[in-house]
Formats: structure tokens, sequence, C-alpha cells
């Protein structure tokens, strides 16, 4: 009886194998490599290494976009070291002091939007003279002022006591930081005005 068992059920898996190997396909995938496909019901499973072809693709395109994320940001910053190092300057009002900005608020308040030509300008010297520029802490605002610029240097003269106020022979725009008080007009021309001049 044992036998007759042991028989049985090796014929039985010597047919499933041989009618499994019947139904299977081998076919040629685009890269060259045999696949081998199994029919069920009509419908095909690929055994073949596509899907691990489409899953490595997928992982090496985003590698790809993390490399590219990384060097731009590598960019970004190398640029924006290479600003600090040469003093660039900036009109961002957002570098600025409180105090500045408080300045430039109350000056706005009184006369409009002005234009803000230059703000923060780390390691800014003084030209000629060598000394630290209060443009360097964020202390300083150098702006434009179209047909205002007098009426506004006239109020600066009067209200602004906390710091400088400058304006340069042959320029458009005015200059007040927060510092040591003085008037500095036409600077560098012939007929320049100072008044306890301090450092910029």
């Amino acid at each position: 009886m044992r036998r007759l068992l042991t028989a049985v059920t090796g014929a039985g898996l010597c047919a499933f194998a041989f009618v499994f190997a019947a139904h299977a396909e081998t076919r040629t995938s685009s890269s060259g490599a045999n696949d081998v496909w199994y029919k069920f019901g009509g419908e095909r499973s690929a055994k073949s290494t596509t899907r691990t072809r489409a899953a490595s693709r997928r992982t090496g395109a985003r590698r790809d976009t993390r490399r590219q994320a990384a060097r731009s940001t590598r960019t970004t910053r190398a640029r924006s070291a290479s600003f600090l190092r040469r003093g660039a300057a900036s009109a961002s009002r957002t570098c600025l002091t409180p105090a500045a900005r408080a300045l430039l608020g109350r000056i706005e308040a009184k006369f409009g939007r002005m234009q803000v030509i230059s703000t923060c300008r780390p390691g800014a010297r003084i030209a000629g003279t060598g000394r630290v520029s209060r443009h360097a802490s964020g202390n300083a605002v150098d702006f434009k002022a179209s047909g205002k610029k007098a009426q506004v240097v006239r109020w600066l003269i009067a209200n602004h006591r906390s710091g400088g106020v400058m304006t340069y022979a042959g320029m458009s725009h005015i200059h007040v930081d927060i510092g040591p008080r003085f008037v500095a007009l036409n600077h560098g021309g012939r007929r320049s005005a100072r008044r306890r001049v301090a450092s910029r």
C-alpha cells in the first residue's frame, strides 16, 4: 500500500512538472536577456528582471536628483561666501539693525517710500581712511529721495540726532547712519560743509 501511494504521488508530480514546462515560453527582452513567462488562466506573469530594472532606474533617477540638489546647495553657499568676502553691496532692509530700520521708517513716514540703494556691506571700509564703515554692521542706509532730497536733508539735520547725515558731490543719494552725530554736505566737493564729521 505504501509503495502504491509513493508511486501515485511521484506520477502526479511528474505530470504537474510536464504540464508546467509545456506552458512556459522563453522570450528575449530588449536587453538581450532571456525572460521566462508562465501562462496561468490566460494571464502572463513575468518571472524576469523587468521590475528590478525599473526599480533600479527609479533609484538612479532619485540619486541623480539628490546629487543635483547637493550641487545646487554647494553653489549657493559658495556664492554667499563670495558675496560676504567681497563686501558686496546689499539693498536689503532686513539686514539692518533695529535702530537703522526705525530711522528709515521715520523718514518714509514723513516723506513716503524711498529708493534704498545700499544697506549692509560686510567688511566695508571708508574710502581713503581704512576705518570700518557703518554699513559693515548694518547701521547705515544710502537712499534716493527723488525731488525731495533737499527737504529730507533739512529734516534729518533738524531731527536725526543719533547718527550721521551725508550727501556726496555729484551723487543724488543721501547717507544716514546710527552712531556719533555729524553732518557732511556735498562731501568730496569744493564747497563741502562739514560739522563734526565722524566715521560713516
